[in-house]
């Protein structure tokens, strides 16, 4: 933020900010304040540290007179604070606004006045915001000379009424309503606090448009200590600003959802760590030979860790819990199946990873699912989503959303009628929760353009397997039809893939650590590529390497198990299989594995 104020402090005097930065934009409400709190007080303390960048002047129910009274004593702490002079916006009143210095500037709503009017009596330099909550209305408020616009509501919020469901965006919502802006900036309203801050934030980002901060009303109001609220959500802004999402190169026009979303692929990673020589441009085949090291490399320091198994955290069906949780425990890693939102904080502070599994989701798991997911952003640790049989019910469709928009998903494991429900495919239909997989006519492509779109890895099961970043794709041919004759396998898929990232997660802080890197450069390291590690304390080649080392072991021990004498059938097929998957080992996956890097398709 840089700001000139002129010596003529009437109306009209001053220029106006040069260059505002949004990154937390306090609206005010002193309905919101603590019992017995003086607003301008409070609103000092909220500016006291710096991280509050801009104020909006909120008064519905004031007549023109005492608002701007009060207007001015906001404008002099404003002008005042520590840090340097803080803009101040007025909501929804042009005569206040005008009454005070060219540096303050006017917000409106979408019932409020035709932001056009409001340009040609405000002039150029005074800054207007607009509300919005569609794409159309965001190009509009850019043709109409505003800027910049609030976007939301993100989430549902008490802090302002009359909202209906149908409103409340979400961060994928938000998406469009920010692409649609494109070089507008951007602020995030609604039930931003400091839990939904950064997954709003990644949420709403793709190379067309992405927000330039959030803006809260009772995440600093309602808080006594205002300064450390306002810390907080500075520190989720930053990391924001520093990570993979917020680096994406801007396109300079509006294209096809389906289009890359320009995110640097795992594989310039792959090098690290001299896993194998730097490649200036790496073939398929190197590629497919640094993954497979790493994986290796992955699995052998999984093994033997001194720290013990990692803990997995797995919210999933009733029916394959029993499995899974003896799939993980044959993997080295420890289940935890527990359901419950009241200890799914707890459990997820100490676990190394989540999985997500809508099987037989009810109200109590996804409860827990919300807990759990926003704790596993906040720590930084990876979240499996398992969407089963989404396409079945609306229901099961309305789980799944609920769950993306609150979470910030690290890989999706899906098979074709699932993946085509989530990108709203009509040539694959689910028939129930245990239908077929179906087919995909591209299958490498539409996991490329889920992964792209929910800033994820993707891994979509089949015959052939295909794990993806949104650029690099690796297909695997492993596995054995017997897979598909029990119940469970597919769940304890996904909880072998969680525990192959949570293993990658724990060798990359290593690694880093063993450099000496001091933990500025290390944050730098880990936010500066990849959609994988977006929101994961860990660098994406690793996140990549240890999803495929699970996928590896789950589908080369089918092949042994079925192999095995004694197997006649599903019934001796389900505990072969647990064997062999405690006996994998890299010498195993390297001499059995099926693995081919992909080239890009036409849409990459």
């Amino acid at each position: 933020m840089s700001a000139t104020l002129g010596k003529n402090d009437g109306p009209g005097a001053g220029p106006a900010f040069k260059s505002i930065d949004y990154s937390v934009y306090l609206v005010t409400s002193r309905d919101l304040l603590p019992r017995n709190t003086d607003f301008l007080q409070h609103l000092k303390l909220a500016l006291s540290k710096g991280d509050v960048t801009v104020v909006q002047l909120r008064e519905k129910s004031l007549d023109t007179g005492e608002f701007l009274a009060l207007a001015r004593d906001v404008l002099t702490i404003c002008d005042e604070a520590p840090q340097g002079p803080v803009p101040l916006i007025i909501n929804d009143n042009l005569a206040v606004a005008l009454a005070l210095p060219k540096r303050v500037g006017l917000h409106l709503g979408q019932t409020d006045m035709a932001p056009a009017i409001a340009r040609e009596i405000l002039g150029a330099d005074r800054v207007l915001g607009i509300s919005t909550n569609t794409p159309e209305q965001a190009q509009a408020a850019a043709q109409a000379g505003a800027d910049y616009t609030g976007i939301g509501p993100v989430y549902g919020t008490q802090s302002k009424a009359g909202i209906s469901a149908e409103q409340i965006l979400g961060p994928r919502g938000a998406n469009a309503v920010a692409r649609a802006a494109g070089a507008l900036p951007s602020v995030l309203i609604g039930g931003i606090n400091k839990s939904t801050a950064l997954r709003a934030l990644v949420g709403a980002t793709n190379k067309y448009g992405r927000p330039a901060g959030i803006a809260v009303i009772s995440a600093i109001v309602s808080r006594p200590d205002a300064d450390e609220a306002a810390a907080e959500l500075a520190r989720a802004v930053r990391k924001y600003k520093r990570s993979a999402a917020y680096r994406i190169p801007r396109a300079k026009a509006i294209a096809t959802p389906a289009q890359h979303e320009g995110l640097h692929s795992v594989y310039t990673e792959l090098d690290a760590f001299n896993v194998l020589p730097s490649l200036q441009a790496p073939e398929e085949v190197e590629i497919k030979n640094l993954l497979m090291a790493r994986a290796g490399r992955i699995l052998s320091r999984h093994r033997g860790h001194e720290s013990g198994p990692p803990l997995v955290h797995t919210i999933t069906s009733h029916v394959s819990s029993t499995y899974s949780a003896n799939a993980l425990l044959s993997f080295s890693a420890s289940p935890i199946m527990s359901h419950q939102p009241e200890e799914a904080d707890a459990i997820m502070t100490v676990g190394e990873a989540l999985v997500l599994n809508i099987g037989t989701v009810g109200a109590e798991a996804r409860a827990g699912m919300k807990v759990a997911g926003e704790t596993a952003n906040k720590l930084g640790k990876p979240v499996v989503l398992d969407p089963v049989g989404v396409g079945a019910s609306t229901f099961r469709k309305g789980a799944v959303e609920d769950i993306l928009n609150h979470t910030q998903i690290t890989l999706i494991k899906a098979n074709a009628a699932e993946l085509a429900s989530m990108l709203a495919l009509t040539s694959v239909q689910t028939r129930g929760v245990d239908a077929g997989p179906g087919s995909l006519t591209d299958p490498a492509g539409h996991a490329r353009e889920l992964a792209r779109r929910e800033k994820c890895l993707v891994l979509l099961t089949g015959k052939t397997d295909y794990l993806t970043d949104g650029e690099l794709c690796v297909s695997c041919e492993n596995g054995h039809e017997l897979l598909g004759r029990v119940t469970g396998t597919g769940c304890a898929l996904g909880t072998l893939v969680a525990a192959g990232m949570a293993a990658g997660a724990r060798l990359s802080r290593e690694e880093e650590k063993a450099q000496d890197a001091d933990e500025a450069k290390r944050e730098e390291e880990r936010t500066k590529g990849g959609i994988g590690r977006l929101m994961v304390d860990a660098k994406a080649s690793d996140l990549f390497a240890g999803a495929l080392t699970g996928l590896l072991t789950m589908t080369i021990a089918s092949e042994l198990a079925a192999a095995r004498p004694e197997v006649r059938g599903p019934g001796t097929f389900l505990p072969a299989l647990l064997d062999e998957i405690s006996l994998m080992d890299e010498a195993t996956i390297a001499k059995h594995a099926k693995v081919d890097v992909l080239k890009s398709g036409p849409n990459a």
